[in-house]
């Protein structure tokens, strides 16, 4: 509130105009009202669910979920799965991954090599101030340079670790090759294990179709799942909540962040979901500090129809799913 707006009252002009608000916040924030009925009730308001935390069965799946992530130091399955990352065909399967991307090349017709990257000239310390969620666009088209710069900074390649160790290793004897090095990207990843996928949609983007694309980042490729033609895009309009205040066509692209269950929680059991949200985090925030300093708006979004998208970027959903989304655009 601007200075010059307060004023001096008596105790009982504070009474009858502050104190009800007062009242108001110090209730919202200090009570618990009990229920005994929201397991019944159609419809789960978060706020009712807070409300019942105390007596009914039906909690924040969240709070059931960080009850059980970790519930001892005794729980040694998780130790056993760290371990067994170790392993000569654990560290093989991870240095020959770039042998996935490699085949997905060979589709020429499916496939679009990034160029570099730019430099990002922008300090880290001005992005971090300057960056805001970004709603409004002007439907001025961007470039696969701009693309490039945006996926490479978000996830892209750094840097390489070697997995072969000093003393009898089968690695370098067994390996297809002579590489055995795994890759460090851009935003790290728990055990270095990159569950998440970055799915796009891109619109008016010169030098790309407008399409569905992955993105490769062993080989700063993207790879074309399918062409957006005009019920495409129509149909695109359907599946995304986009809120208030934001113009669907004036996106240049829609990053779905693809979260693959069975990459980590194979090492990590149900701590997988939490690496993995991190994981997403970061991708992110490197995104928008990147289109921060590239002059580019952006923002996540919440509101979007999961299994709706799921299906219109051809993921299961089950073993597959979008845990975030970020429109991008000039």
């Amino acid at each position: 509130m601007p200075q010059d707006q307060k004023k001096k009252m008596t105790l009982e002009e504070f009474q009858e105009t502050e104190t009800p608000g007062l009242l108001a916040i110090y209730d919202f924030t200090s009570n618990i009202a009990i229920s005994n009925y929201f397991d019944t009730t159609a419809v789960k308001i978060p706020e009712a669910c807070y409300s019942s935390s105390l007596l009914a069965k039906n909690h924040f799946l969240s709070e059931t979920y960080l009850l059980n992530r970790k519930r001892n130091s005794m729980d040694m399955g998780l130790s056993y799965g760290v371990m067994g990352y170790s392993s000569f065909s654990v560290r093989g399967s991870i240095v020959q991954r770039k042998l996935a991307e490699k085949e997905e090349l060979e589709h020429e017709d499916l496939t679009v090599r990034l160029p570099r990257y730019r430099n990002v000239k922008m300090s880290l310390g001005t992005a971090i101030r300057a960056r805001r969620s970004i709603r409004k666009m002007s439907d001025a088209s961007m470039t696969i340079e701009d693309l490039s710069t945006i996926l490479y900074y978000a996830d892209g390649v750094t840097g390489e670790l070697t997995l072969a160790s000093q003393e009898k290793d089968l690695l370098p004897v067994n390996t297809l090759g002579d590489n055995f090095n795994a890759t460090l990207r851009a935003a790290p990843s728990g055990g270095g294990l990159f569950p998440i996928t970055l799915y796009m949609v891109l619109r008016n983007v010169k030098g790309v179709k407008d399409g569905v694309y992955y993105y490769l980042p062993l080989e700063h490729s993207i790879r074309l799942v399918k062409a957006l033609d005009n019920s495409l895009a129509e149909e695109i309009n359907t599946v995304a909540e986009w809120g208030i205040n934001i113009e669907q066509e004036k996106i240049n692209i829609i990053i779905f962040y693809v979260y693959s269950l069975y990459s980590n929680s194979r090492k990590y059991l149900d701590m997988a979901y939490d690496f993995a949200m991190v994981e997403v985090g970061q991708i992110s925030e490197n995104i928008q500090l990147t289109c921060t300093a590239e002059g580019i708006a952006s923002c996540d979004i919440g509101g979007f129809e999961k299994y709706k998208c799921e299906n219109f970027i051809g993921i299961d959903g089950i073993t597959r799913h979008i845990v975030n989304v970020t429109i991008i655009g000039k």
